[in-house]
């Protein structure tokens, strides 16, 4: 092991992350079916206040229950990519490109974020396969299908809050109403896949270390 980082065994911190993940699945699974009765009932074209005031409340709800849900996975996950940066160094693996805090903080820089993520990703997933000769490592197609995924969703999630700030009249509500649901269906998917390849990692990784001691 490299005597610059010290292994630490990241299979809980991966399964507290998963099931954040899989609970993000769920509720847009749910934000979902809440989008359908929301068309559903903009398509009626005319409704009581009573539904109009419920179908907004529910809206209300499901959306600031998905923003605490994904501002506590943001940080979990960027944990995560750090811990988990560290240990392939820990295992051996050198030469990667992008830093540990890097590869979080790439996230949240414009244009960069476009590519410099997945490089981090990417080398941390071949790293853990092989941590001493990680560059003669193929990289797993589930990172690319993970990539375009995260790239999609904040597509489509950036046009469904500029439509919904937007929307005006019933047409703009409609629109607005299925450009989120598109977003929604994207991101149960990225859930799912994000789920995978994390806990893909976290089992090499506790290989390595095991074989190593």
């Amino acid at each position: 092991m490299s005597a610059n980082y010290t292994f630490r065994e990241i299979l809980g911190l991966t399964k507290s992350l998963r099931v954040l993940l899989y609970l993000g699945a769920g509720f847009a699974a749910i934000a979902m079916l809440s989008g359908f009765m929301q068309a559903e009932l903009l398509n009626r074209g005319t409704f009581s206040e009573a539904e109009g005031q419920a179908n907004d409340t529910r809206e209300q709800i499901i959306g600031l229950l998905q923003v605490a849900l994904y501002l506590f996975t943001v940080v979990i996950f960027g944990r995560w990519i750090v811990r988990a940066n560290k240990n392939v160094r820990a295992l051996g693996a050198d030469g990667l490109r992008i830093t540990p805090g890097w590869a979080v903080g790439y996230f949240f820089v414009p244009i960069v974020n476009l590519w410099r993520p997945y490089q981090a990703m990417k080398d941390l997933w071949r790293a853990s396969q092989n941590p001493v000769a990680w560059t003669s490592i193929a990289a797993s197609s589930i990172l690319a299908t993970w990539w375009t995924l995260w790239i999609l969703s904040n597509l489509f999630g950036n046009m469904s809050f500029r439509a919904t700030m937007n929307a005006k009249g019933l047409e703009g509500l409609q629109a607005a109403t299925w450009i989120g649901i598109v977003s929604q269906a994207v991101d149960i998917p990225l859930c799912l896949v994000a789920a995978t390849l994390v806990a893909q990692i976290a089992k090499t990784q506790h290989s390595h270390a095991q074989s190593s001691t």
